[in-house]
Parts: structure tokens; sequence; C-alpha cells
């Protein structure tokens, strides 16, 4: 652990802090994991579903978490770190692949099985025992088998809409299974040098793909947000991170970056403020074709503080016990909160998804602790010995050091 001295706002340390492994368990992790569903839920409990015409002050709260729908992209962040970190520790394992995509079917298709499985029985049940508007949750979905096939992001941008409330969030998960898909084999195949420049040049075309979508294609806007190439930013960042991390000189510079720390955050975060006054809307030109990174490098630039600058208050606030746990049922959280909303107002609201009044703020109130009632118990009976299951598949390296060195010199050295 670094050693502090006067300690202020962003914190100190002397020394870099040990190597993040791809199995070690890291509480600022969790925490971050938290805050990005957190996020989500702030999102969909209340930034979308508060009456307009409600008063200044739930009008202002409103405004203020407009890019709530951001967390998508801290999650991003967070999966390319600990994909990334993952493959970068075993890429020498003779069973690299399959142990990895073992361990992925494990842990994602379980309860994503689980979860369609319970929209299918939704679209039988709720009409027979509600007249509520359901419309926003069952209707329009995408054909069943782009939701089998994670390829429901490509429905979408052909489509141009979202489709059912109840599946919309899906679409981040094919993005992230399109990417492992690709992730993997450049781990595998490139010198590490080589991945470090292709992770840069990834980072700057994203945006550049996204604008060149939305501009050149009417009705591309959906397009520009659901694509995997459109979004791959994030989550190399992510992956960039792990990188950074791993090699001893790199992780030594951000350690002791305290100037570029106390610069870059206040600058990133008066650009977050202006895109939540003028172009917070996800559809936005000026979101499409520099929101959607800048967002993602603020996290990428708190992910680097956290893990390197431990005894900050950032990373103290981040190992708080409340936001670790909700970061460990994320996943259940991220995928049953629409559908258990939805289910829970078509039996004790309006079935709208609306906040009119003070006497709505109960049934949203009761669909959280559901929803996270729900989660907590499908990680604990569920989720949790599925992921320990995957883990019973071993890369044959497993004990490797984590220590990278991005140096083509020392790279070359070394094979």
């Amino acid at each position: 652990m670094p050693t502090v001295s006067n300690p202020g706002l962003l914190g100190t340390a002397s020394s870099s802090p040990p190597i993040p492994r791809a199995t070690d368990r890291i509480p600022e992790l969790d925490g971050l994991r938290g805050i990005a569903i957190g996020l989500i839920l702030i999102l969909h409990f209340f930034q979308n579903t508060l009456n307009p015409q409600a008063g200044v002050v739930p009008r202002y709260l409103a405004a203020a978490t407009r890019l709530t729908w951001s967390g998508v992209d801290l999650f991003f962040v967070l999966s390319g770190f600990l994909i990334g970190g993952i493959l970068l520790d075993a890429r020498t394992a003779p069973n690299y692949y399959r142990v990895f995509y073992a361990r992925r079917l494990f842990r994602i298709v379980p309860i994503y099985i689980v979860f369609l499985a319970a929209y299918a029985v939704l679209v039988y049940v709720l009409p027979l025992v509600s007249h509520a508007d359901l419309s926003w949750l069952l209707d329009h979905p995408q054909p069943w088998y782009a939701y089998a096939s994670f390829t429901q992001n490509f429905w979408m941008a052909t489509s141009g809409k979202i489709g059912t409330g109840a599946l919309a969030v899906t679409w981040s998960l094919a993005v992230e299974e399109q990417f492992y898909l690709t992730l993997p084999l450049l781990v595998r195949v490139l010198p590490l040098s080589s991945l470090f420049r292709f992770l840069l040049a990834g980072i700057f075309a994203a945006p550049l793909v996204r604008t060149l979508l939305f501009y050149s294609i009417p009705g591309s806007s959906i397009a520009a947000y659901v694509l995997m190439p459109c979004r791959a930013d994030a989550l190399l960042l992510g992956v960039l991170a792990a990188i950074l991390l791993r090699d001893p000189e790199w992780r030594e510079r951000i350690t002791r970056a305290r100037l570029f720390f106390a610069l870059a955050f206040p600058v990133l975060l008066l650009g977050i403020a202006y895109f939540t006054k003028a172009a917070w809307f996800v559809y936005s030109p000026l979101m499409v074709s520099v929101g959607l990174t800048w967002l993602p490098f603020f996290y990428f630039c708190v992910l680097l503080f956290a893990l390197t600058q431990r005894e900050s208050w950032l990373s103290a606030v981040l190992r708080n016990p409340a936001l670790c746990w909700l970061g460990a049922i994320a996943y259940g959280v991220y995928l049953f909160h629409q559908t258990i909303l939805g289910a829970v107002l078509s039996f004790l609201g309006s079935g709208a998804p609306l906040i009119a009044r003070l006497q709505d703020l109960p049934v949203f109130a009761l669909a959280l602790a559901v929803t996270l009632l729900f989660a907590r118990l499908s990680w604990i009976y569920f989720e949790r010995p599925l992921v320990h299951l995957g883990h019973s598949w071993k890369y044959d390296n497993a004990s490797a050091p984590s220590e990278l060195c991005l140096s083509p010199r020392a790279e070359s050295a070394g094979s």
C-alpha cells in the first residue's frame, strides 16, 4: 500500500500501488460498478419518469440527472478493464480461449436466459391480470432470435427503434458480447506495443465512425449509439487502463501524476456540466461526436486515479460497503429492473412509468426494493454458484506474473 504525506483533495502517494490482478477482488471496482448501476436506476426510476409539470425542485433534480444514462459507459470502461486484464494475464495460456469463453458463458448466459424466459411469461400473463397500459414495457420487441444471438443492437440500428422497454437494456450486452469475440484474438496475436497502438487507434476511430454514420445516413442516430464499433472507445479505454497499470513504468507515472489529475478532473467536470445543460440528449450531434467519448474518458481517469491513489477520499468512497454491495448485484439489477418496475406498476399503478404526484413515489420505491431483493437472491443462490463453477476452469499459467512492458525492446528481449 502506498504511503501518504499531506493528503489533500486528490490524495498523494509516494510509490506505485500493487498491480491489480484479474483474480483479485478490488473493492474500488465494486464501488464503481455500484455507481454505474445506481446511475441507471436513477435514470429509469426517476429521471425518465418525472412529470415535466412537476414543481421547480423536481425539475432541477431531473435536469441535474440528465446524464445518468452514462452509467452504461462506466460499465463499458469497467468491462474493458476487467476483461482486458484477464486476457492480458492469461494471454500465453495453452487453454486461453477455452477457459475465457467457458467463464463468460457461466457468468452471462444463464441469468440472461432466465431474464428472457421471464419476459416471455410476462407477455402472456400481464395482459390477463392487468388492464394497465403496458405498451411501453411489452410492445414492439425485436425478433426473438436477435435477443438469443446477442444481435439485437443490429436490429435496433436497422429499424431505428430501441424496442420494448423490458428488453431495451440488452443492447449493451450485445455490444459487450461482440467485443468479447474480437478482443481475445487481438490480445493473443498482437505484440503488446502493437496492441497498445491498436487501442489508441480504436479510441480515436470510434467517434469518427459515429459522426460519419450520424451525418451520412438519415435516421442513423440509434445506430451510432448501439453498434459496437461506435461504442468501442469506452471499452478500449478500459483495456488501455489494464495495460497501463500492468506496465511498471506507466503505473509509476500515473501514481505520481497528481498535477495531471488536479487539472484533468475540473476540465472534464466542466465539460460534463456543459453537456448536462446544452447537449444531454444521447442522439444530439455534439453528444454523438464528442460527448460519447468525453464521458468514458472521465470514467477512465476516475478508474486510474482510484486504483493508484488508494489513500484518497475517492477510493475511500468507492470502498463504501453499500456501493460494493450494489456493485456485486449489478448484473441482475440491470437486466430485471425495468421488467420488475413494469410488473409492479401494472398491479399497483396506472402501468405507465410516470411520477405525476407524491402518491406515485411509494410504488416506485416498492419496485426498487423488489428489484434489489430479487437481484440479491439471484446473486447468492443462482449467479454466484455458477460463477464459481465457471472458475473451476483454470488457465494453465494462472500463476504467471501480471507485469507487462510496453517497450518494444524489452518485449522482444523477453520473447
